[in-house]
């Protein structure tokens, strides 16, 4: 009997364990979630000037509203997010909304951005120079990429509205 109650108290503790580590690592790994208000996900998408059947990608989608009106603008949107608890969330907002965009519960870090048309990042200052390179790295010439807050380091914006940045990618030389 007391084989049994400590097996099942330990079964308890690795559960509580596992979600907390799931639901924790996003705030560790990752910037904490703060959402684009929704004057700002409108500044952002004239900015990115979006035509049916772009590819866009939001790197970090939170709970999905810059997808859904990306999407609902013709684009094909995908995101990419880990936090767990907000794919959930964001997925269930984008059948909610009735609209086709995917978003993925994965690092952006491990993923090829190259078939993208626009990228956009609600970063934080110490990822910006990382992902400056893996963009640089990734991206084709004309390539349109949106950041909310932060600039990228060394490139200039092309044009600038509330703190939100449009850069386009020439290549070799960035932004």
């Amino acid at each position: 009997m007391l084989f049994l109650t400590l097996a099942s108290e330990l079964i308890g503790i690795a559960i509580l364990l596992l979600v907390i580590y799931f639901l924790g690592r996003p705030i560790i790994r990752g910037a904490i979630y703060f959402p684009t208000t929704p004057h700002g996900v409108s500044v952002m998408l004239k900015l990115a000037d979006i035509k049916p059947g772009e590819k866009i990608v939001d790197l970090g989608s939170g709970d999905g509203r810059i997808l859904i009106a990306a999407a609902k603008m013709g684009a094909d949107a995908v995101g990419y997010e880990i936090n767990p608890v907000l794919v959930r969330q964001s997925r269930r907002a984008i059948a909610r909304a009735g609209i086709r965009a995917v978003v993925h519960w994965e690092s952006f870090w491990n993923v090829d951005l190259s078939e993208f048309d626009v990228v956009i990042v609600y970063g934080i200052p110490y990822i910006m120079q990382d992902l400056q390179k893996k963009l640089e790295r990734e991206l084709r010439p004309g390539t349109r990429i949106i950041s909310n807050a932060f600039k990228f380091p060394g490139w200039t914006p092309i044009a600038e509205e509330h703190k939100m940045r449009l850069y386009v990618f020439k290549g070799t030389g960035g932004a």
